[in-house]
């Protein structure tokens, strides 16, 4: 069966084209896919179906997206309120037809039939904590392994927070990262003037099987960890391989190995430099993964092929794609078209 791997462009900070793009993993020649979007789309996550690889989910600016067929046509499934937008979707770990998809202004919504009806939920009763550029947005989704109810969400720039109820109710998780920022060398302000907003832009949010209770964080000043389900928090100090690669901007876990993970890091937010790393105990020990390429810019997400795992594909934010087939052993470079936006999303299938 061939396998494919998909990109997600947005033109808001570079190009001029957004959209999915698709390349076979054999092959360097991408496709635009744009049969059925909306307008000017900008494609912020991807996700294609665990029990059927031509089934692709992407979360957009227009609203819920999914293709039956690799991406050739897509259908909008939610068509998204006044100023919202799509930024996460997931498909539920343990019961795959239920998809989760995140939302600016901070929402959810759920869908227990594989797409077909979608019900939004309550609107998270959480203090909106930076007040910036743009309204807080759920980057990512994670469900914990252990309690499939148990769902992560990652904000930008909100923290993090939990819900037991499977999306009915959240849990703030983010004093403690605001605490974290006590310390200077983890203060940032960008958007806004307070020094804690760098602990609180999120990226991205995993929930590690090895151990129940295990998340873990890709946010502005780094990796962190904790293994109170969100109570607290450790710096995991991913600067130490190389100090001016804090910028976290993704962490995954691989589907075969609960202690395999793979995170990016990079700069800044529209840096010159990135890296993939990874680690094969859970988090205590990382190495770089990605040897012998050129990153030119912000390495912004990684996806893996839970059929074989000596594939790991990542972008960058200046268009920048980057394979391995061999399990790090080699790596090449599939441009993309020009003109197109920054590479913000990758997923495989």
């Amino acid at each position: 069966m061939q396998t494919y791997v998909y990109v997600g462009a947005s033109a808001r900070t570079g190009g001029n084209v957004s959209g999915v793009f698709r390349r076979s993993v054999n092959a360097g020649d991408w496709r635009h896919l744009t049969s059925g979007f909306v307008g000017d789309t900008h494609v912020h996550a991807l996700a294609v179906h665990p029990d059927d690889p031509a089934v692709v989910y992407a979360a957009t600016s227009t609203g819920l997206y999914r293709s039956r067929n690799r991406g050739g046509e897509w259908r909008r499934l939610i068509t998204p309120g006044d100023g919202e937008q799509m930024w996460s979707v997931l498909v539920h770990p343990a019961h795959h037809r239920t998809i989760l998809t995140g939302t600016a202004p901070l929402g959810l919504y759920r869908s227990d039939d594989g797409g077909e009806t979608w019900r939004q939920m309550p609107r998270p009763a959480i203090a909106e904590r930076m007040v910036g550029a743009f309204p807080s947005r759920v980057m990512r989704l994670a469900v914990s392994p252990a309690r499939p109810n148990e769902i992560y969400a990652g904000m930008e720039v909100n923290g993090a927070m939990r819900s037991e109820d499977g999306g009915e109710t959240w849990t703030d998780c983010s004093d403690p990262l605001v605490e974290l920022a006590r310390q200077p060398n983890l203060q940032s302000a960008i958007l806004t003037k307070d020094t804690a907003e760098g602990m609180l832009d999120v990226h991205a949010i995993c929930v590690s099987p090895q151990h129940p209770g295990t998340v873990f964080l890709a946010l502005r000043m780094g990796l962190f960890c904790s293994q109170d389900r969100g109570a607290t928090w450790q710096d995991l100090d991913i600067g130490q391989l190389a100090p001016y690669l804090r910028y976290g901007r993704d962490i995954v876990v691989a589907p075969w190995d609960p202690s395999d993970m793979f995170a990016c890091v990079a700069d800044s937010a529209r840096g010159r430099a990135g890296r993939l790393y990874r680690t094969r105990d859970g988090g205590k020990t990382w190495a770089q993964f990605d040897h012998s390429i050129n990153v030119r810019s912000t390495m912004m997400a990684v996806a893996l092929t839970p059929s074989d795992r000596r594939q790991v594909h990542c972008v960058t934010r200046g268009g920048q794609t980057f394979s391995t087939d061999d399990d790090g052993g080699s790596w090449r470079e599939f441009a993309m078209p020009e003109g197109a936006g920054a590479a913000v999303a990758v997923a495989c299938g």
